[in-house]
């Protein structure tokens, strides 16, 4: 029997620039249920907060990939695939395809090999990637079917179990002239049956890489993959109906995952705990607070919702097209129901004896500082920009104006602001083309944090307040994760 060479590739990390299971589901539940895609949400919270030390244990690798996974229950096949391939054209189109393993794809076939896919991610965008590449053969992980629908359960893993399909491949296989290719440090022991084996190295890692003679692995660099922006065209035709609910506009248009994290640890905790402890374990502010975030953002979304309306007038490449060119919003309508539901919450308030005109007073304030922010066009911009993210972080306290002095409202917005505010202004000014130096987000956050955290610390010792210190630690334990990752 004659033997051949192939030329076997990863495909997540390798040919494309995204973990393709995660990434499909979120494709598949933002077009089709913005329910489930609210679970997608909550477990990938859960996922990042079980890699904290105290909790690793207690979670297998594979029980949230297996949560997302079963988001998939009840969709069709036909369906599944049709957004496969929309998928996979997404994929053409913003460029998240690796070009180097493209061309060493190109290589192996000028030299007669077989190309073929292996694969842990799910069987639908891997079999329709490799549709579109050319190549006959893939294994990957295949979805549990019954009755023409996915069951939300997998019939066939391969995470972790590569070496299962080296039986299955094409007989006559000369392995010592076949390639295999993957940026899996998992995948070693698979890979060590081929004769050449690549490791994918992909951005920064890519300067760690050995320089050893005698390694068994070549490597192959990959630049960084390019930012990806979901907040273009994110209130579209299946998500406008939505936006006229108060805070969702600001859930579609801009939290999505990593702001809907930020939002609740870094916003509403620090600022719930900082009215519990100023009020002296008032438990009145553990509601209070909350809801003062919701009247917030129900009013500071009418900004925003400007704000974007106005977007055309930046300048190119600063500002960001949320609205697709298709969707008409009803902004009358959408202002007068937020107003109604800040007027209608506030006058519960009143009738419970509990007065909010200072807190109405300050929502005023900030959607003035909005309007400007969107009439500014040059660098004067930055300032409004500081001044709305202190508004963001420190305004919902003022709900609690009845209950504590002037000065401790102020103290404590301060203390939140130079917490929270620095960072957020670093980074917009990057962004903007305003900062040259690139230092990631987390260590300033987390420098920032540590030096006032030693400075509540010293006021302590020297008279007594811990409010800086309680509050300053809290961000401490949040930074923790990013400060000692390796």
């Amino acid at each position: 029997m004659e033997t051949r060479g192939i030329a076997v590739f990863d495909v997540c990390g390798t040919i494309t620039k995204t973990n393709n299971t995660s990434d499909f589901i979120e494709f598949v539940l933002r077009r089709s249920s913005l329910w489930r895609y609210g679970l997608l949400l909550l477990i990938r919270v859960l996922s990042r907060l079980s890699r904290l030390p105290a909790l690793r244990s207690a979670c297998g690798r594979d029980v949230w990939r297996d949560r997302q996974i079963a988001l998939l229950r009840g969709y069709s096949c036909a369906r599944i695939q049709e957004l496969a391939r929309l998928y996979v054209d997404s994929l053409f189109r913003d460029e998240r395809l690796n070009e180097k393993v493209l061309d060493a794809m190109a290589r192996e076939k000028e030299q007669g090999k077989t190309l073929c896919l292996v694969s842990a991610a799910i069987a639908p965008p891997i079999v329709e990637i490799a549709g579109r590449l050319e190549i006959e053969a893939s294994y990957c992980s295949e979805l549990e079917v019954n009755d023409g629908c996915y069951t939300g359960r997998l019939a066939t893993d391969l995470l972790g179990r590569k070496e299962s399909v080296l039986e299955k491949m094409a007989p006559g296989t000369d392995w010592q002239d076949s390639s295999v290719y993957s940026d899996n440090a998992d995948d070693t022991r698979f890979m060590m049956r081929f004769g050449r084996r690549t490791l994918v190295l992909n951005g920064s890692p890519a300067a760690k890489a050995p320089d050893a003679s005698d390694s068994p692995f070549d490597y192959l660099v990959n630049p960084p993959a390019p930012p990806r922006y979901k907040d273009v065209h994110s209130v579209n035709e299946r998500t406008v109906g939505w936006i006229y609910i108060p805070s969702l506009y600001y859930l579609i248009s801009r939290f999505h995952r990593e702001g809907l994290l930020s939002l609740f640890f870094r916003e509403m905790l620090p600022v719930t705990l900082a009215g519990y402890l100023a009020t002296q374990g008032d438990a009145r502010a553990l509601g209070l607070v909350p809801l003062a975030f919701w009247m917030f953002y129900a009013i500071y979304e009418i900004g925003g919702l400007i704000n974007d309306l106005s977007v055309k007038r930046e300048a190119s490449g600063t500002g960001t097209d949320r609205i697709a060119p298709e969707v008409r919003i009803h902004a009358s309508l959408f202002v007068a129901v937020r107003l109604a539901f800040v007027g209608l919450l506030s006058a519960l308030l009143s009738l419970g004896a509990y007065p909010t005109w200072f807190f109405l007073g300050a929502l005023a304030f900030c959607l003035v500082v909005y309007f400007l922010h969107t009439l500014i066009l040059n660098r004067l911009r930055l300032l409004t920009f500081v001044l709305l993210k202190i508004c963001r972080i420190s305004f919902p306290l003022m709900i609690l104006a009845p209950c504590l002095h002037w000065g401790m409202l102020i103290y404590l917005g301060v203390i939140l602001s130079l917490l929270d505010v620095p960072w957020r202004v670093y980074d917009y000014g990057r962004r903007r083309n305003l900062v040259r130096t690139m230092v990631p987000t987390w260590q300033i956050r987390g420098v920032n944090v540590v030096l006032l955290c030693a400075l509540g610390a010293l006021i302590y010792v020297l008279n007594g307040s811990f409010y800086l210190l309680a509050i300053a630690s809290y961000y401490v334990v949040l930074e923790f994760p990013r400060m000692v990752r390796p």
